[in-house]
C-alpha cells in the first residue's frame, strides 16, 4: 500500500505545473551603479539599496554590461584590450550583497558599430541611438572575454577569493532590439538572432551551462511572433519581454499571450523571463500611473505573474523610489509567493 501512495504521489507531483517558488525574484538595478559613477551616491548608499533588494526576496540584479566603455579602443591585429574597472564594480558589489549579477550585454564601441546615415537623436542632444556591431565576431569576442572572467571559475573569482562567489550565469544580449532608441532606425530581427547565435556560442564555448536570453522585446505582442519567426530551426535558451501595460491585470495578460505566442511556435519548453515592466508616480513621464496605485501595482502584478511558468520576474525599477518597489509590497510579495501563502 504504501509503494502504491509513493507511486501516485510521484505521479501527481510530475503531472503538476512548476510550483511558484521555481521563479526568481530580483529587480533592474542600473540606476545604483549610473549614481556612484556620477558620484551622486556613495558606494556605501548602493550597499544599502543592494542589501535591501536581497532583504525583501530579490536574488538577482539586472545592469548593463557597457561594451563601449570596457573597450573603447579597436583590437589591434585581431588582439583586444578591455578595461573591466566598471563591471568590476558591479560584480563586486552585487556579491557583497549576495546578489548575482545578471547583465545586459550592449552598447556597441564607437569603433565597430554598423554605419547608419539616419541615426536617431532624442531632443536632449547628448543620447544617441546604441547601434548593432558591424561585425557580430567583435562582439563574441567581448563575451567571451566577460564570461571568461565573471562566470563560473572566472579570473575575476580567483582574483577575489574574500568575496562571496557569485558567478554570472546568465547574460541577455541586448536590450529591446525591436526598438528604435536601441537598435537604430531599421529593426532586422532577423539580423538580431544572427547576433544572438553568435554570442550565445561564445557563451557556450567558456560556460556550457550559462543562459543566453534574447534581448527583452519593448512591443511583446507585434514583436514576439517576428521574433519568433526570425529564429525558426535556430536554438533559444529563454526569451525575454518587457510587457509594459496600464494596469497589472493588462501586463499579466501580455505575458500570457506571450506564453501562448511560445506553445503556437513549438517554444513551449523554452523559459520565459520578464525582466522589465512597471509603473512610476511621477506624472506626466513615460509609464507612470496614478501615484496612489503604484504600490498596489507592485504587489498585484507580482503576484499574478508568479502564477505563469516564468522563470525570472525582475521589474523595472528598485532605484527609483517612485517605481514602488522599494516600499515594502515587493518584499511583502516575494514573501508570500515563497512561502506559499497565497
Amino acid at each position: 500500500m504504501k509503494r502504491c501512495l509513493l507511486f501516485l504521489f510521484l505521479v501527481l507531483t510530475l503531472a503538476a505545473p512548476a510550483c511558484a517558488n521555481a521563479t526568481t525574484f530580483g529587480a533592474e538595478v542600473a540606476g545604483d551603479f549610473v549614481n556612484q559613477v556620477r558620484g551622486w551616491w556613495s558606494p556605501s548608499q548602493v550597499m544599502s539599496s543592494l542589501n535591501a533588494l536581497y532583504a525583501a526576496g530579490g536574488r538577482v540584479g539586472r545592469a548593463d554590461s557597457d561594451w563601449g566603455n570596457a573597450e573603447p579602443k579597436a583590437p589591434v591585429h585581431g588582439r583586444h584590450t578591455y578595461n573591466w574597472a566598471y563591471n568590476d564594480m558591479i560584480v563586486s558589489e552585487m556579491a557583497q550583497a549576495r546578489l548575482r549579477w545578471e547583465p545586459t550585454l550592449q552598447y556597441t564601441p564607437k569603433w565597430g558599430q554598423v554605419h547608419r546615415s539616419n541615426v536617431l537623436h532624442l531632443k536632449s542632444g547628448r543620447f544617441i541611438t546604441p547601434l548593432p556591431p558591424a561585425n557580430n565576431k567583435n562582439f563574441a569576442a567581448y563575451a567571451t572575454a566577460f564570461m571568461r572572467r565573471y562566470g563560473v571559475r572566472g579570473s575575476f573569482w580567483a582574483a577575489h577569493s574574500s568575496l562571496p562567489y557569485v558567478p554570472v550565469n546568465t547574460v541577455e544580449v541586448w536590450n529591446e532590439p525591436d526598438n528604435n532608441h536601441n537598435w537604430g532606425p531599421r529593426i532586422d530581427l532577423s539580423e538580431y538572432a544572427r547576433m544572438y547565435e553568435a554570442v550565445r556560442a561564445a557563451v557556450h564555448r567558456v560556460n556550457r551551462g550559462a543562459r543566453v536570453v534574447t534581448g527583452g522585446l519593448a512591443w511583446t505582442h507585434s514583436s514576439l511572433p517576428r521574433l519568433l519567426k526570425a529564429f525558426e530551426g535556430k536554438r533559444i535558451d529563454a526569451v525575454a519581454v518587457h510587457p509594459y501595460a496600464a494596469t497589472p491585470k493588462a501586463t499579466v495578460s501580455s505575458v500570457r499571450y506571450a506564453l501562448g505566442q511560445m506553445r503556437q511556435y513549438h517554444r513551449g519548453r523554452t523559459p520565459m523571463v520578464v525582466n522589465e515592466y512597471g509603473w512610476t508616480s511621477v506624472r506626466g513621464t513615460w509609464g507612470s500611473t496614478n501615484p496612489k496605485h503604484v504600490t498596489q501595482y507592485v504587489y498585484e502584478a507580482l503576484v499574478g505573474l508568479s502564477k505563469l511558468r516564468i522563470a525570472q520576474i525582475l521589474p523595472f525599477e528598485w532605484t527609483d523610489p517612485s517605481w514602488g518597489l522599494s516600499g515594502g509590497q515587493f518584499a511583502r510579495a516575494v514573501a508570500q509567493i515563497t512561502h506559499g501563502r497565497l
